[in-house]
């Protein structure tokens, strides 16, 4: 899961919070996780045209099937609620070696 530092329009977003976050929820769907230091990334907002250019962290953990389908909602919720509260165009996650993104956060899903 990428961390953003920075909103939709390149304003800083409360990092720190949500990697927090992040941390605790793959711990307790997987028994432990690790945040990666921060890389830089960019992309185009497509609203403005505007390049984004942030430096998110990753945070990621070895997941068993059964606990990760248990708590799959959790993990969804958790991902659309970031997204809503830090003004993302998109939320990026990484699973079994393929990219996704989350773009719409919808709290009813």
């Amino acid at each position: 899961m990428y961390i953003p530092n920075k909103d939709r329009d390149g304003a800083a977003v409360d990092q720190a919070t949500w990697i927090d976050a992040a941390l605790r929820l793959l711990t307790d769907i997987a028994g432990g996780a690790t945040a990666m230091p921060p890389v830089t990334g960019a992309w185009r907002n497509p609203q403005t045209g505007q390049v984004v250019i942030e430096e998110p962290v990753v945070v990621y953990a070895y997941v068993k099937p059964a606990p990760f389908v248990a708590r799959l909602a959790d993990l969804a919720a958790f991902v659309r609620r970031m997204g809503r509260e830090t003004n993302q165009g998109a939320i990026a996650l990484e699973f079994d070696g393929n990219f996704f993104t989350v773009e719409d956060f919808a709290p009813d899903h």
